[in-house]
């Protein structure tokens, strides 16, 4: 699982951004995963052949977050033909694991092509909930929970809820992987 990877080409905050892509691409082939899911946030920068060695070696499954380009993210095509983009409203069956995923950010008025409303985001679980079992939602954005303060959503930590996940995926909070278990996910 990977998110938040922020490609660019210039330092930022003492980092070298332009190195994160040659990073995965050593995870994917020192690990040898079968799936690498995303939860959003390559970068404004990235392009098509920084995806190309990682959708050869696994099956590559992502949403877009708020700094990507989401034509590309859309764009994107695993080696044996299907597509990494998940789209919001579908439940995605890779082997026996179900996915779905919420694309964006959520916020209170749409400003941007990537902004989901609250409201937007709770008719995406009520579809998700009528379809039937989920096993991992990915969204960007993070449930509310206690352990990261001030960040997460409220409408996300329902999600939880109502669709009661095995796991549970999400970027945004730029925090070093965390995993929180909330109410047996």
């Amino acid at each position: 699982m990977v998110s938040d990877l922020h490609y660019g080409i210039r330092p930022f905050k003492g980092r070298d951004e332009s190195k994160v892509f040659e990073a995965l691409y050593d995870a994917v082939q020192d690990e040898k995963p079968n799936l690498v899911l995303s939860a959003g946030d390559f970068g404004e920068k990235a392009n098509e052949e920084m995806f190309g060695p990682i959708c050869k070696q696994a099956c590559f499954l992502t949403i877009y977050g708020n700094h990507d380009n989401i034509g590309l993210i859309k764009s994107l095509w695993n080696e044996n033909g299907t597509l990494c983009w998940l789209s919001d409203g579908n439940i995605i069956e890779w082997e026996s694991l179900r996915i779905a995923a919420i694309n964006g950010n959520i916020v209170l008025r749409k400003r941007k092509p990537h902004h989901r409303t609250p409201e937007e985001v709770e008719q995406l679980i009520e579809a998700y909930a009528a379809i039937g079992r989920m096993d991992m939602p990915v969204t960007h954005e993070a449930p509310k929970h206690h352990l990261l303060k001030s960040i997460g959503y409220e409408v996300l930590s329902k999600a939880m809820e109502v669709l009661k996940p095995k796991s549970y995926l999400c970027g945004h909070i730029h925090f070093p992987s965390q995993i929180i278990e909330v109410g047996g996910t």
